[in-house]
């Protein structure tokens, strides 16, 4: 068993936070639904789930109950460690593409580096690299895109507002 690392732990916490704003800014802008931090579980068929941010969409909201949701959200985020073996990184985005996770993000704590992967007709996951210029294109909420090194500088709201053109930087 792992000691407790504090480090760590902070470093998740603000980067969990930090993830919910991302994803609430243009799901509030545009009342695309709900998005959902550290806390509720994930249950579909026998699976039980519980990533550190999830998106749900407004015409899912039936599937929303007060600590667990029963169905797939669109997207999906899990903030894990850099040293996560692939096999265990390979199992959860098995476990997330079976229950039919559109957009699945595994976003490594201390690095603060991110993995896009999005779902593929046959429901498994394709890596999804940033575009030349360095922006990610999300599928799951089409209004979302935003440069990849965000994770590493985590802009404040103002920042992020003004890249969406939500309000002016004037």
């Amino acid at each position: 068993m792992n000691p407790f690392d504090p480090t760590s732990a902070v470093l998740a916490a603000r980067l969990q936070a930090w993830c919910v704003c991302l994803l609430s800014i243009l799901v509030d802008a545009y009342q695309l639904g709900a998005v959902i931090g550290k806390g509720a579980s994930v249950q579909v068929g026998g699976d039980t789930l519980q990533p550190d941010v999830m998106f749900i969409p407004a015409e899912d909201h039936q599937i929303v109950a007060a600590d667990v949701v029963r169905g797939a959200p669109q997207l999906a985020i899990d903030l894990i460690p850099s040293r996560m073996p692939e096999a265990e990184r390979a199992s959860l985005r098995a476990r997330y593409a079976t229950i039919h996770v559109l957009e699945y993000w595994q976003v490594e704590v201390d690095r603060a580096r991110p993995a896009f992967y999005q779902a593929s007709a046959s429901w498994t996951y394709d890596l999804i690299p940033p575009d030349k210029a360095g922006v990610h294109f999300s599928i799951a909420l089409v209004e979302l895109s935003f440069p990849v090194q965000w994770f590493q500088r985590q802009p404040d709201l103002f920042t992020m507002m003004s890249y969406w053109d939500l309000i002016s930087d004037r």
